[in-house]
């Protein structure tokens, strides 16, 4: 009933009275249609932004007649509290100067005094029964901005102009060029606060997200990431830091919560390689609880063929993105619930990848004679310089297999592993051994190492009590993550060192 009220009225108000005012008129082109053009299209450009902050806040588009059950503090909500009106009385002023008959100014100032009467009663109404919107009412001005009248903006109640800007062109060039599925988004038909866990397997993700949803969320990141990404911040994404108790970033989480925006979070906190669901650290089970938020798991099909990790470019291709049923913070069997949704079998890996170019970066050494640096990707398939074996067009299945073969402690290894590294500025041998890694003139050791991660797909990071090591590969990034973690893990046998390659 609500959504025939407003495509009534916006018919009516938007279509059918500036079409019959518009009707019969033999003004030219003079001074007042260039003025009435320009300001129809200012007026039509600010309504259209103001509906559209509105929307992806409450939900709902704002009608000049229908109620708008929630306040809203987002875009020219932050300045003025009526800037739907605002817009319609210039839009229709402008109409009337493109007719060149003035006679409808009586017909104008009429329609604008009768909308402008309403408008205050329903917010009397409105602020009878919502305290936010009595605040509200105190704190922004009716029609005109003042100076400091306004609400500042904050990315936990205000929904930034590029992430409302970002999603209508995702959603477009998806549509046009790049048809993907979207299965059982009617999870998220609900206006309530929610955290979107998704399997993180690639950078589509977040394009496939902003398709499938019509709301304002906030992603959680890493802040190496965000920091280098200053973009990012722009969107309303939350930068946690990796390797301590992040308090500034779990506050913003729950106020962001609070005010009934979703957060989207990976739990594995890493792009999954090789596209199987990696292992969860246990403060991200607890940090779920903590939030108290009902949690939607999202499970991508037919994105690691696209865009696999460590790939160079992305192939595009069809996609499906699927909402699982949300899961209660408090259920005994959270965890199993979100992993088992997450690691659902995706039909596409039985066929092959787009392009193997860079898969050297995954399988960093032979899995036929164990060479490490040996082989060598190319379009259809990859081959070792060392003994000839060669794969072509391989599944995402048989990858997967290939991978786990060559991984430590499934194949043997000689130390010292050697590659050429980019540390401080510099080009230098960095040497893998059992028990510490030496990066030039550096000395890592296995002990002093609390978390391990790999930033931009070719930088490992290596986290100590006192500081990040940051060094850039010249040959693979995984292959120092996988020999050290499974040497901390496994040889030092650290039941405290997470890994998010071995549960």
């Amino acid at each position: 009933m609500k959504a025939l009220c407003f495509i009534t009225e916006s018919t009516l108000l938007w279509v059918v009275l500036p079409l019959w005012i518009l009707s019969g008129s033999a003004s030219g082109i003079g001074i007042f249609f260039v003025v009435g053009l320009a300001m129809v299209v200012v007026s039509v450009a600010f309504s259209l932004y103001s509906s559209l902050a509105a929307f992806y806040w409450a939900g709902s588009l704002p009608g000049l007649l229908t109620v708008q059950d929630r306040t809203i503090t987002s875009g020219p909500y932050r300045f003025i509290r009526q800037p739907l009106y605002v817009g319609y009385t210039f839009f229709l002023l402008g109409i009337v100067m493109l007719s060149g008959e003035f006679l409808f100014l009586v017909l104008w100032a009429a329609i604008s005094f009768c909308l402008l009467l309403y408008t205050v009663f329903r917010e009397r109404k409105l602020a009878e029964r919502d305290e936010r919107y009595a605040f509200y009412i105190e704190t922004v001005p009716l029609l005109l901005p003042r100076r400091g009248k306004y609400i500042p903006f904050d990315f936990t109640r205000c929904v930034p102009w590029l992430f409302i800007a970002t999603s209508l062109v995702v959603k477009f060039l998806i549509l046009i060029l790049l048809p993907s599925k979207v299965k059982n988004a009617r999870v998220l038909r609900e206006r309530k606060p929610f955290i979107i866990a998704l399997a993180h397997q690639t950078h589509y993700d977040g394009p496939l997200i902003f398709y499938s949803t019509w709301r304002y969320f906030r992603f959680v990141g890493t802040a190496i990431y965000v920091d280098r990404m200053r973009l990012l911040r722009n969107f309303g994404t939350i930068p946690v830091k990796r390797y301590t108790i992040d308090t500034t970033a779990i506050r913003q989480m729950l106020s962001t919560i609070k005010e009934g925006i979703p957060l989207g979070i990976a739990p594995e906190a890493a792009r999954s390689w090789d596209g199987k669901f990696l292992s969860v650290k246990k403060e991200i089970w607890k940090l779920f609880k903590m939030l108290k938020t009902p949690i939607v798991p999202v499970k991508f099909y037919g994105i690691q063929r696209l865009w696999p990790r460590w790939a160079g470019i992305f192939s595009p291709g069809f996609s499906t993105v699927e909402f699982g049923d949300p899961v209660q913070p408090d259920d005994p069997e959270m965890e199993r619930k979100i992993s088992d949704f997450l690691s659902k079998e995706d039909p596409t890996f039985e066929k092959p990848y787009r392009s193997y170019r860079h898969i050297e970066r995954l399988i960093w050494r032979c899995p036929s004679c164990g060479k490490i640096g040996s082989i060598k990707g190319f379009h259809s398939g990859f081959s070792c310089g060392s003994c000839g074996k060669s794969w072509n067009r391989p599944s995402v299945n048989k990858v997967i297999e290939l991978h786990e073969k060559i991984k430590p402690g499934n194949m043997g290894l000689s130390f010292p592993v050697r590659d050429r590294v980019f540390f401080r500025g510099e080009e230098v041998e960095g040497l893998i051994m059992e028990d510490s890694a030496t990066i030039g003139g550096f000395s890592l050791r296995y002990s002093d190492i609390k978390n391990s991660s790999i930033e931009k797909s070719v930088e490992p990071v290596f986290g100590t009590a006192d500081e990040m090591v940051i060094f850039k590969s010249n040959s693979s990034a995984l292959m120092w993550q996988e020999i050290i973690d499974f040497q901390i893990k496994f040889r030092l046998k650290r039941d405290d060192y997470h890994t998010d390659l071995w549960g």
